[in-house]
């Protein structure tokens, strides 16, 4: 174990409070799409502005999957493997061994990782009815109509085949097993991939991209076909398009999430110990937030391998043979810590922050919220005002996204008991055994070993 690999350990450790709920899954190989939309934070934008990312991966029953959809060998293309454990869908990726981690849900339909909530998608066998549009985050937007074995394309979009297909091309279509090949009026023709789903008629990822339906665009189009039952594409609201209310909007979504995660309790909460196990390591923190002093043991088979401690503006670590200062870098990262997070949620800390709602979409929130020049991105739950994800986005480490689940309540406040990291190509897992609220800390507790 390397010191390199303890400290992307314990820049995770201290993010202890959270996480969304799902379960455990039933299948153990999947045959289709899984794809998600999420607005990013920017690192190169001062303003904090957000850019759309969509990911869409083509799961096989083999354990292979591909993440490239646009190209003509998507059907057999293999870009990585993947397993699933309880409710992990691990992927590692081949060309360069990068790891990512989503969290299913109970039944399967839908998953988290970080920002981006995914939806399970079928290899299409029909194409539904309607208008279909990919906005870009630049503003500029592509669509598709589809009716009744017809197609109109509204942009440019390069196909699978190598072509691309111009605004207000039309002609004809068929679709066989996720491959839509077109025939245009003036005799072209191209081929994209195609996903859909007979319950989830508002998207279709075509190409790699998601389209979205619209509806009012439709009703301008009498020969579209309306689908049966038809369900609303997800309302996205991003920074380009908000109004002077998201920065009461985004505190007041901060402030149910308080509620939700303990309230008076959290706002209590002074000082906590937790214990915690990630890659064969016992990880121990203690912590006085009145004091602002954070602990962390790293133990291995009962033997502690690293002590690091950081109060006020400076801090040491301790291998077992000698004492050194914590770098300025790493005293940053953890005063980030004791602001961020389910600490973030308590009162006091959020009388000094701003929050500004950045988008909403699937029933999420992302808010991206400052406090003592610190910046980190919040994903809320919309409906049970929960905190799902964390991303923090620095200069030098770049961005590191947090994905929670398995919450319980412990000691009035709502805790979660496993934590997923996502940290530039690599993914894992810490579950906490325990937590102690507000643990009665003696001055030697802070102590340097000797």
């Amino acid at each position: 174990m390397t010191l390199n690999t303890l400290v992307r350990i314990r820049t995770s450790v201290f993010f202890l409070c959270l996480l969304f709920s799902s379960s455990s899954l039933l299948a153990q190989t999947i045959n289709a799409v899984y794809a998600g939309t999420a607005y990013e934070y920017d690192q190169s934008s001062d303003a904090g502005a957000m850019v759309r990312t969509d990911y869409a991966y083509y799961f096989r029953p083999n354990s292979s999957f591909c993440s490239s959809l646009d190209k003509a060998d998507w059907a057999k293309r293999i870009d990585g493997t993947y397993s699933i454990t309880g409710n992990q869908l691990k992927m590692k990726f081949l060309n360069d061994g990068s790891e990512k981690i989503i969290l299913l849900s109970v039944t399967g339909e839908t998953g988290q990782s970080g920002a981006a909530t995914f939806v399970r998608l079928n290899v299409s066998t029909a194409v539904p009815n309607g208008f279909f549009k990919f906005i870009r985050s630049g503003g500029k937007a592509d669509g598709f109509y589809f009716t009744e074995g017809k197609f109109k394309r509204t942009a440019t979009l390069t196909t699978v085949s190598g072509g691309s297909s111009s605004s207000g091309d039309g002609g004809s279509y068929t679709i066989n097993q996720g491959q839509l090949e077109l025939k245009f009026d003036n005799g072209k023709t191209a081929s994209y991939s195609l996903f859909t789903s007979p319950d989830k008629k508002q998207i279709a990822v075509i190409n790699g991209d998601i389209f979205y339906l619209d509806e009012e665009e439709m009703a301008k189009h009498g020969d579209i076909a309306k689908p049966s039952a038809p369900t609303a594409a997800p309302v996205v609201t991003t920074t380009a398009t908000k109004s002077n209310d998201v920065l009461e909007t985004g505190m007041n979504l901060m402030k149910a999430a308080n509620q939700v995660h303990g309230g008076k309790s959290l706002d209590n909460l002074n000082s906590l110990k937790a214990v915690m196990n990630t890659n064969n390591l016992t990880l121990t923190m203690w912590a006085d937030f009145n004091r602002q002093i954070v602990r962390l043991e790293s133990s291995l088979q009962g033997n502690v391998i690293l002590l690091e401690q950081m109060e006020g503006n400076s801090g040491w670590s301790f291998d077992g043979n000698g004492y050194a200062a914590l770098s300025p870098q790493r005293v940053t990262e953890l005063k980030r810590y004791l602001y961020c997070g389910l600490l973030g949620l308590k009162s006091s800390i959020l009388d000094k922050s701003t929050a500004t709602l950045q988008t909403s979409q699937y029933d999420l929130s992302s808010v991206m919220v400052t406090v003592n020049s610190i910046r980190a991105g919040y994903i809320l739950n919309n409906k049970t005002n929960r905190l799902e994800a964390l991303i923090m986005v620095d200069p030098l480490s770049g961005t590191t996204t947090f994905t929670y689940s398995d919450y319980k309540k412990t000691g009035g406040i709502m805790l979660p008991y496993t934590e997923i990291m996502q940290s530039g190509k690599h993914a894992q897992t810490i579950t906490y055994e325990n937590y102690d609220i507000n643990p009665s800390l003696p001055a030697n507790a802070w102590a340097k070993p000797k």
